[in-house]
């Protein structure tokens, strides 16, 4: 009988492609939903669950005949500090908690983010996992808070953390929405003279299963990324010849006029109910005074895992 792992956000870019890859490894996969499915999956072996992450009980029903979780839930986007406490650090706590009543449960796999770590102030010195933690944002100070949570996981199960930076492919809804822009021709520079360090999906979900299936990740946070730090300038051009268009014109925005356009957008969604593109939080970590890099030396000489260079990967992504 074939062994099966919890994915909590599944339904999300990174989930799905998590879930092919534990399809090809042989697992069955239930992925956790916060409704009620109207109806399963085609494949048998991956089945919908509903589960309220504020409710342990309903957490522990959908962990019954699971040997492992990987952990993608989070809120990347909210109105204020609370939204993101409730959906990164109290529901963490509570899916740990449900894991620590299910004695089945082996592995536990925590994607956090590089906002839990912070940014580095020089661009030759990017962030690593032996540098005290430093978030600016609410988004990266409850994904460290989240992190804790997985640090109280009982005796006997082995947890890894990993710490992406900005993960991109093919149907990612935030390069896809970057990518609109490009296409349009003109875009607003939030992002300054800043660096960046990039995964793709591929290469963060083999790193994911990597962490799963072995040993030597157990009680440790790695920084996973691709051994190279890029410009926003270069992203952006190299994002536009993948789609076989002209480098969009993206004047310099001042950080008052990120204010106000977050605010806007802010308001339009709480009157829609859908996602804000912009928000205060995400002008906090844009305008930061440094580089939104990290170093992923540590987790590629453990593991010997090769990653996409940006080019490619935008290739492949478009």
């Amino acid at each position: 009988m074939k062994n099966t792992i919890l994915i909590t956000g599944g339904n999300g870019f990174i989930g799905r492609a998590l879930t092919d890859k534990l399809l090809q490894e042989g697992f069955n996969v239930r992925i956790v939903t916060r409704r009620t499915p109207k109806a399963q999956p085609a494949n048998p072996a991956v089945t919908l669950v509903k589960a309220d992450y504020n409710d342990v009980e309903s957490l522990k029903k959908a962990l019954q005949g699971c040997v492992g979780v990987f952990h993608l839930a989070a809120a990347i986007f909210g109105f204020n500090r609370q939204d993101f406490e409730k959906a990164n650090v109290t529901a963490t706590r509570n899916v740990v908690e449900a894991v620590n009543q299910t004695p089945d449960i082996k592995t536990f796999v925590h994607v956090s983010s590089l906002a839990a770590s912070g940014f580095a102030p020089d661009k030759d010195h990017p962030r690593t996992e032996e540098m005290e933690p430093n978030p600016v944002s609410d988004y990266g100070i409850t994904k460290l808070g989240g992190e804790k949570a997985v640090h109280t996981l009982r005796p006997g199960v082995k947890w890894t953390i990993i710490r992406p930076p900005i993960v991109y492919g093919k149907n990612d809804s935030g390069v896809s929405k970057i990518a609109l822009w490009v296409r349009r021709g003109i875009m607003v520079n939030t992002s300054g003279n800043g660096y960046f360090s990039f995964v793709h999906v591929d290469d963060l979900v083999q790193a994911l299963w990597l962490a799963y299936s072995r040993e030597d990740t157990a009680g440790k946070t790695y920084f996973v990324t691709e051994d190279a730090i890029y410009s926003w300038d270069y992203f952006i051009t190299q994002m536009a010849r993948a789609m076989n268009c002209h480098k969009p014109f993206m004047p310099n925005a001042p950080k008052w006029m990120l204010r106000v356009a977050a605010w806007i957008y802010e308001l339009a969604a709480h009157i829609s109910g859908a996602q804000p593109a912009l928000n205060y939080d995400k002008v906090t970590e844009a305008t930061v005074p440094g580089h939104w890099i990290c170093s992923g030396k540590k987790w590629q000489q453990l593991t010997g895992q090769k990653f996409t260079p940006l080019a490619e990967g935008l290739k492949k992504s478009f």
